[in-house]
C-alpha cells in the first residue's frame, strides 16, 4: 500500500501527459510532496491500528495470547537445546536432594500457606503433595513431578558451579510446556543476572525482558484489562510462570534484597522456579550480621555430583566408533578415584566440555584430535588444573579445523576476550546486549563519534550543493560545511546517550504522532504552497528538484517499514534475537527521524531551487533530509551509537568488522548460548576463566 501511494501521484502525471495536458511547475511539486506525505500518513495510520485496534481485529483473547506465547517459547527452547547438544547423545542424567533445612521455610509452613492462606487457590482434592522435603528427590526428567509435589509450587533449585542448573532448568520449560494446557501458564526462562532490586521491581524488570523478547507483547491488551501492555496483562492474570535463572550473578551487596523483593512481587497463589549456588544463596538469607530472609513458602532442592557410572557411559556413547571409544581407557580407568580428572568429571559443564574436546564431530577423525590420557598426565597436580585444561581447550576445540569458517581461531579467542572482559569488569552481568556496547568505549569517544558522523553527512552533503550552486566556489563550500557542522553536530552531541533501550517499533503515543503526522502534513504543505506561487521564486525547475528528493526519501522510508515488519514479527507467537531486535530498532529510528523531517527538508529545496538551481536543489533537499534523520536516530535509538563503537572496537582490533555474523557462528558453536535478546556465554564459569586472560595490545 505504501508502495502504492509513492506512485500514484507519479502515475496520475504521467496519464495527464499521455492525454497531452501540460503540466505547470506548481503542479509537479504537488505531486511530487504527495508521493512523501501520502506513504508517511498511510504508515501513521498502520501504527494507530497495530496498537489499538488489533486485539478487537484479531480476536485473541488472553488465553490464545498465552498459547501462541508457549508455542514461540517451545521453539525458542527446542532451537537452543539442540545447539546445546542437550539429546545428543542424551541428556546427561542429574540427581538431587533436599536441600539444607535451614535454607528453606519449614514443611508445614508451606502446607498451611497453600491450605489456607488469603487469597490462594482451593487446593485440589486429591492431595499429590509430598509428605516432607525428602519427597522432593528425583533425577532426570521428574523436576516437573518434583515441582507439582512442593504445595505452594515454588522451588529453589541449589547447586555447586557446572552442576547443570541451567540446563535443568531448560528441560523443565520444555517438559512444562509438554504438559502444559490449553490456555494454562507459560514457562518463561529468564537470566535474571541483569536486575537490579534496587532500581527497579521484580514485575517491572520480568515486563521489560518480556516485551523486548517478545516485541508484539508490548501492544496493549484486550478491552477491560488494568495493565498497558499484553506483557504486563499476561502476567497479572497468572499466565506467566517465571523461571529465574543465576540468582548467584546479582551483587552480593543486594542478593538479600532480591529475595526480598520477589517475595513482595509474588501474588498468591503464584509459582516460581529460581536457581543459585549453594553458598552465594546460604550467605544471603544467613548472613553474619542482619536479619535472615527466605524466599517465602519454597521448597528446596540441592543438585548432586555426577554418577561415575553414568559420566563414563555417556562419553562412551558420545565417541563415535571404536578408535574414539579405546582414547578413554586410561580416564576410564581411574573415575571412582581420588584422582584430579575423576573430581573434575563429577559435574555436567566438566563433562560436556571433555566430550566436545576430545570426541570427535561428523567428519572428523579422532587421530587428529587432542587425547584424552593428557587429563590423566601428573603435571595436573588437582581438580583445578583439570578444569583450567578443559576451558582453555574449548575455544580451539570449537574452532578446530575442519570446521566451514571464516574465523580464525586466534582470533576469535582474542575476541572473546574482550567480551568476556567487557561483561566482566564493565557491566558486571554476563548479558551482552547489543544496545549496551557503547558502555565499552569511553563517553567522550561515543560523542566525537556522534559529532563525527552527523558533520561527515553535513558537509558532503551541504558542499556538495554550494559546489553545485556557485560553480566550485570555495568560500561557499567552507561557509556551508562550517555552519552544517556547527548546527547539526552540537545537538548531537548533547544528546549522546550510551545505553538506551532498542526501540520495539512505532506506535500513535504522542512523540511517534508529532513526529511523523507533522512531518507528513509539512510535506504535503510543501506542494501547496508552491503550487499556489505562495513561495518565492518557486517555479522553473520544481518538478525536478523536490520530486527526485522526495522519491529518494519515500523509498528510504519504505525501506525502513519493510526492516521494521521483517525485523521482529508483530505476533504473538514470535520471538526475537537479537539481530532482529538490532533491524527493527534500525528501522523504527529511520522511519521516524526520515518521516519527521521529510517536510522541512523539501521546503528547503524549494526555497533555494530558483536561486541555486536544480542540481543544488536536489543534493540540499537529500542532504537536510539525511542529517537530521542521522540527528534523531543518534537522540532516540541506540542503533546508530552501536555501529559508531562497533567501528571503534573494529579499528583497535578488540572486536570483529561483522560483529553480529560472528556472535551468531559463535552462539551455533555452542560457545555463546542466547537468551531471548542477548547472548551470554555457555557458562559463567567460562566467562571468568576468559576474563583473567590479559587483553592483546589494540592496534
Amino acid at each position: 500500500m505504501a508502495l502504492a501511494l509513492l506512485l500514484l501521484p507519479w502515475a496520475v502525471a504521467l496519464v495527464q501527459v499521455l492525454r497531452r495536458h501540460h503540466l505547470d511547475s506548481g503542479a509537479v511539486g504537488i505531486g511530487a510532496t504527495l508521493c512523501v506525505g501520502l506513504p508517511a500518513l498511510w504508515l501513521a495510520w498502520l501504527g494507530y491500528r497495530d496498537t489499538t485496534r488489533f486485539d478487537q481485529v484479531s480476536g485473541l483473547t488472553m488465553a490464545q495470547m498465552a498459547d501462541q506465547l508457549a508455542a514461540a517459547v517451545g521453539a525458542q527452547w527446542e532451537a537452543e537445546a539442540a545447539i546445546r547438544r542437550l539429546n545428543d547423545p542424551y541428556p546427561l542424567p542429574v540427581s538431587w536432594t533436599a536441600a539444607d533445612p535451614s535454607l528453606a521455610d519449614p514443611w508445614g509452613l508451606l502446607v498451611k500457606l497453600a491450605s489456607s492462606g488469603a487469597g490462594w487457590p482451593q487446593p485440589p482434592p486429591v492431595r499429590a503433595w509430598a509428605v516432607g522435603p525428602d519427597g522432593l528427590a528425583g533425577t532426570d526428567r521428574e523436576l516437573v513431578e518434583v515441582l507439582g509435589r512442593v504445595p505452594t509450587g515454588r522451588l529453589v533449585v541449589l547447586g555447586e558451579p557446572g552442576a547443570g542448573k541451567t540446563m535443568l532448568m531448560v528441560r523443565l520449560v520444555l517438559d512444562l510446556l509438554a504438559r502444559r494446557s490449553v490456555g494454562g501458564p507459560v514457562p518463561i526462562l529468564a537470566s535474571i543476572a541483569s536486575w537490579n532490586p534496587a532500581e527497579q521491581d521484580l514485575r517491572r524488570w520480568l515486563i521489560a525482558q518480556l516485551m523486548i523478547d517478545h516485541p508484539a507483547l508490548a501492544a496493549p491488551p484486550p478491552v477491560g484489562m488494568d495493565e498497558s501492555t499484553r506483557a504486563g496483562a499476561l502476567l497479572a492474570s497468572g499466565l506467566i510462570l517465571p523461571v529465574l535463572d543465576g540468582l548467584d550473578e546479582i551483587p552480593d551487596g543486594v542478593r538479600a534484597l532480591a529475595i526480598s523483593q520477589v517475595n513482595d512481587a509474588l501474588y498468591p497463589g503464584e509459582p516460581l522456579v529460581i536457581t543459585c549456588r549453594n553458598q552465594q544463596y546460604r550467605e544471603a538469607i544467613r548472613p553474619a550480621s542482619g536479619p535472615g530472609v527466605t524466599l517465602r513458602g519454597a521448597g528446596a532442592v540441592e543438585l548432586q555430583p555426577l554418577d561415575v557410572t553414568a559420566v563414563r557411559e555417556y562419553l562412551y556413547d558420545d565417541a563415535a566408533g571404536p578408535v574414539a571409544k579405546a582414547r578413554w581407557k586410561p580416564v576410564f580407568s581411574v573415575l571412582g578415584t581420588e584422582a584430579p580428572v575423576s573430581q573434575a568429571l563429577t559435574t555436567p559443564l566438566m563433562v560436556g566440555l571433555a566430550r566436545a574436546i576430545y570426541n570427535p564431530r561428523p567428519g572428523e577423525s579422532a587421530r587428529t584430535l587432542p587425547d584424552p590420557g593428557e587429563l590423566c598426565s601428573p603435571a595436573l597436580a588437582d581438580r583445578a588444573a583439570v578444569e583450567s585444561l578443559l576451558f582453555d581447550a574449548f575455544i580451539p576445540a570449537a574452532y578446530r579445523h575442519g570446521s566451514a569458517s571464516c574465523w580464525e581461531v586466534h582470533d576469535a579467542e582474542r575476541w572473546l576476550v574482550f567480551v568476556a572482559c567487557y561483561l566482566e569488569r564493565t557491566i558486571g552481568t554476563p548479558d551482552l546486549a547489543w544496545w549496551q556496547l557503547p558502555l565499552a568505549m569511553p563517553r567522550f569517544v561515543g560523542a566525537v563519534g556522534s559529532m563525527i558522523l552527523v558533520g561527515v553527512v553535513a558537509v558532503l552533503g551541504t558542499g556538495l550543493a554550494a559546489f553545485a550552486g556557485s560553480g566550485g566556489a570555495a568560500p561557499a563550500v567552507a561557509v556551508a560545511g562550517a555552519l552544517a557542522v556547527a548546527l547539526a553536530t552540537l545537538p548531537a552531541a548533547l544528546g549522546y546517550k550510551r545505553t538506551p533501550l532498542p526501540l520495539r517499533g512505532i506506535n500513535w503515543r504522542l512523540p511517534y504522532r508529532i513526529d511523523i503526522a507533522l512531518g507528513a502534513a509539512a510535506g504535503i504543505s510543501v506542494g501547496a504552497l508552491a503550487g499556489a506561487g505562495v513561495l518565492p521564486g518557486v517555479r522553473a525547475g520544481i518538478g525536478a528538484a523536490i520530486g527526485t528528493g522526495a522519491l529518494a526519501m519515500a523509498v528510504i522510508l519504505i525501506y525502513a517499514w519493510s526492516n521494521l515488519q521483517k525485523g521482529a514479527p508483530l505476533e504473538v507467537g514470535s520471538a526475537a534475537s537479537p539481530q532482529t531486535v538490532l533491524a527493527r530498532d534500525r528501522g523504527a529510528a529511520i522511519l521516524v527521524g526520515g518521516a519527521r523531517w521529510a517536510g522541512p527538508a523539501l521546503l528547503t529545496g524549494a526555497v533555494i531551487v530558483a536561486r541555486m538551481g536544480v542540481v543544488t536543489a536536489v543534493v540540499t533537499v537529500v542532504a537536510v533530509w539525511a542529517i537530521f534523520t542521522v540527528w534523531v536516530s543518534l537522540l532516540r535509538a541506540p542503533w546508530l551509537s552501536y555501529e559508531i563503537v562497533r567501528i571503534w572496537l573494529a579499528l583497535r582490533h578488540r572486536l570483529p568488522w561483522r560483529l553480529m555474523s560472528f556472535l551468531a557462528d559463535a552462539h551455533r558453536r555452542g560457545v555463546l548460548r542466547q537468551a531471548g535478546a542477548v547472548y551470554q556465554f555457555q557458562h559463567i564459569e567460562l566467562q571468568h576463566r576468559l576474563a583473567t586472560r590479559p587483553l592483546s595490545p589494540s592496534a
